[in-house]
């Protein structure tokens, strides 16, 4: 179908068809794959749909997300190790200096902001 523009009704189904992956955290290379659809297809679609750009971002950072709500749930709960983990990891982003992991980008501070945020506010509610 290369050259031929996807209705919004087929782009709808290839998404449908990756939806799945995409909330695993999979790749969009690798949910394409998963999904039997050319990489190329979805990737053109990506850059003419904003919906469908975004969806799919917030359905790969779903599980990483659950995955941290997850760890947050177990502290307020008074889990000794969880809390460790959760402190050294705090740490080594603090102190890390590649810009692109430790706690000096915007992004990765921000994060480690919200999540005590939203832990206190859990252990407040108890």
């Amino acid at each position: 179908m290369r050259g031929k523009k996807r209705t919004t009704e087929e782009q709808h189904e290839l998404f449908e068809a990756m939806e799945r992956y995409l909330e695993m955290g999979f790749s969009m290379k690798k949910a394409c794959e998963l999904s039997d659809i050319p990489y190329s297809t979805y990737r053109d679609i990506l850059a003419s749909n904003e919906r469908v750009r975004a969806k799919t971002r917030a359905l790969q950072n779903l599980v990483n997300v659950q995955a941290r709500q997850n760890i947050i749930n177990s502290i307020s709960k008074g889990n000794i190790n969880d809390s460790k983990w959760w402190l050294e990891r705090m740490d080594q982003m603090e102190h890390c200096t590649d810009p692109g992991i430790g706690g000096h980008t915007e992004s990765s501070t921000s994060i480690a902001e919200v999540l005590v945020e939203d832990l206190f506010k859990e252990t407040s509610k108890s």
